[in-house]
Order: structure tokens, then C-alpha cells, then sequence
């Protein structure tokens, strides 16, 4: 854990998050080695009030069941289709997210993240997203009070720079305004 004085900020901690990335006919993966253990990083994928403090997606009820439900990135936003797919235990969820598919896998405090989205052109808005977020859970697992950072409030912590370095890495440059 880092002494108090040696506290990455957000963005730092966003920016040198240590993930690994790979683009595949039919999805994109997203591997991060994250601090805590496999049981608090799967309390945080399923839990609503977990989801809460560090994901976009905000269910309905836990994320642990196979069967529909809906979520909100906040309050009084409208409901998104999150439908769970499949479970394993307390190491496997697979879950719709609108028209994308989502599967999480954790393995001790590795956790991948495949994502099979409907416009695979929007990988890089995804994984920039993504990058920011679990930077965020990151901070929470390691027991620091980090304020979740989803939608427009990304942009403020390098989220463009992000997508865009995606966007090359991937070979997938032209990318939609935001």
C-alpha cells in the first residue's frame, strides 16, 4: 500500500493503470491486475452499491443471478438492458450492456474483461472508458475514498488521450467526436 504522502492521483493512477490489451475477430480484452483479493473484485462486479462507487453500470439487483434487469449510470438516467448471461461461481460473469456483451473473468486479483460489442469500430471509446473506471475500483480496493468517475466526467481525467492511443494501437483511428 502507498504511504499517505505517496498517493498517485486519479489520473496518474488512470494513465499508468498497468493493462494489457488485445483485439480479436469477435471482441476486445482487457486484462488489469488489480489491488485487494478475487472475493472484494467480484463483490464490486455485482453488487449494485459496490457498482455504484466505481461502474456505469448501477443494476437493479446483484449481478449474480442468470435472468433480466435493468441498470442506470445514475439515478434519472434511462434504463439500459444488462441482462445476465451466465455465471461461475465467484469468478465468471457474463452480461449484456445494451447490445454488447460483457464477460468478466477473475483469477486472485487479475481480472479480464472481453468485450463482444455490436460496433467493434468503438473499442477504443470502450477501453478508455473502461481504463478510467477500474482505475477508480483500483483505488477503492486498495482503500482509498476515490469518487467514481463515468460519462462526461472522464473527459477530465485523460479519457480522450486514452481513446485516442487505443484508437492507434488498435489501427482503428477514425473515432466519433464526443
Amino acid at each position: 500500500m502507498n504511504e499517505p504522502g505517496n498517493v498517485p492521483d486519479i489520473d496518474q493512477r488512470i494513465a499508468a493503470l498497468p493493462v494489457a490489451v488485445d483485439l480479436t475477430e469477435d471482441a476486445v480484452i482487457l486484462e488489469v491486475d488489480l489491488a485487494g483479493t478475487g472475493e472484494q473484485i467480484w463483490s464490486h462486479l455485482t453488487v449494485p452499491e459496490l457498482l455504484a462507487t466505481w461502474s456505469p453500470i448501477v443494476p437493479e439487483r446483484p449481478l449474480n443471478q442468470v435472468g433480466p434487469v435493468l441498470s442506470r449510470e445514475t439515478p434519472e438516467a434511462d434504463p439500459v438492458a444488462v441482462d445476465v448471461l451466465a455465471t461461475a461461481g465467484d469468478h465468471a460473469l457474463s452480461h449484456r450492456w445494451g447490445d454488447d456483451v460483457l464477460e468478466w473473468l477473475i483469477d486472485e486479483a487479475r481480472l479480464t474483461l472481453l468485450m463482444k460489442l455490436a460496433d467493434p469500430q468503438l473499442a477504443p471509446t470502450y477501453l478508455a472508458g473502461w481504463q478510467v473506471c477500474l482505475a477508480v475500483l483500483d483505488a477503492r480496493l486498495e482503500g482509498l475514498d476515490q469518487e467514481r468517475i463515468v460519462g462526461r466526467d472522464a473527459l477530465d481525467h485523460g479519457w480522450e488521450q486514452l481513446r485516442d492511443r487505443y484508437a492507434q494501437e488498435l489501427g482503428l483511428p477514425d473515432q466519433p467526436e464526443v
